[in-house]
């Protein structure tokens, strides 16, 4: 949601829910620009600060459970992206086949490989650009305590919904049809006009984007695009279930239960 012009392929709150209800980060970003892990840890921390000064308590909402965990845990010290590095490494990827770099990062960090999907081109990509930065492998970096542990500093709740899968499922399903209802193919469509979107930009990879920039690229028809975009939503959400089910004091509700948040939202306005 921190780009503009991506409203309805990332399911953003109406203009009208967001003037009743201001949030933060929405439309901060421009499409010729990327939103890195450490500019939402930064602005995150300042949100935090301004919050409790106005004596308010702030909740972070979301899916991007990456950024989440870089938050909670503290950032690295990592070197900036080279997106020339990265444009290297997508070409060769390109032309050597799937898998090409992760056999490439297996050689150099096996720690790290050992722990990411074969596919997952974004981390493997990140963990090459920052050993031929650095000469030090992601396993090594990690391995040090972070800067910045969230913990220290403030008390912390967490929560996620952990729903049926066929009850998640079809609210993936229904979500889906309202975004093509609403225009999505017409908002990627403007967003191509309006912007040069870098290959190697994130908006390109991400769910219901991917698949309609496809879909645009007569890559396949519209049946094939839902399909793909459906499938590619529940392996998503699938992911974060699973990634949020190994957080430490994590507590998983009910669609509906409201009291268990009702009650700790409680204590902590208490303590501010």
């Amino acid at each position: 949601m921190v780009y503009k012009d991506c409203d309805i392929g990332s399911a953003k709150p109406s203009k009208n829910i967001l003037k009743k209800y201001p949030h933060k980060m929405v439309d901060i970003k421009n499409l010729n620009e990327i939103f890195t892990a450490a500019e939402f840890c930064n602005i995150s921390h300042e949100i935090i600060e301004n919050s409790h000064l106005n004596n308010k308590l702030p909740l972070f909402v979301g899916g991007s459970m990456m950024y989440f965990k870089s938050f909670l845990n503290g950032m690295h010290d990592l070197p900036d992206r080279d997106n020339d590095y990265r444009s290297e490494l997508e070409k060769l990827n390109l032309e050597n086949g799937p898998n090409y770099l992760y056999h490439i990062l297996k050689s150099i960090d096996p720690v790290y490989a050992e722990g990411l999907n074969k596919n997952d081109n974004i981390r493997i990509i990140r963990a090459l650009e920052v050993f031929k930065i650095t000469g030090k492998t992601l396993s090594q970096i990690l391995t040090k305590p972070s800067k910045n542990l969230l913990s220290k500093k403030y008390s912390i709740s967490q929560f996620g919904i952990l729903p049926d899968r066929e009850v998640l499922h079809k609210r993936i399903e229904r979500r889906l049809k309202i975004m093509i209802e609403e225009g999505l193919e017409e908002e990627v469509s403007s967003l191509l006009d309006n912007y040069n979107i870098a290959q190697n930009h994130p908006i390109r990879k991400s769910v219901n984007y991917k698949q309609m920039f496809s879909y645009l690229n007569n890559e396949f028809d519209s049946n094939t695009f839902f399909k793909k975009s459906l499938y590619a939503s529940r392996q998503l959400a699938k992911r974060q279930m699973t990634w949020l089910r190994s957080w430490d004091k994590f507590k998983d509700i009910e669609i509906n239960e409201l009291k268990l948040i009702d009650d700790d939202f409680k204590k902590m306005i208490s303590l501010l």
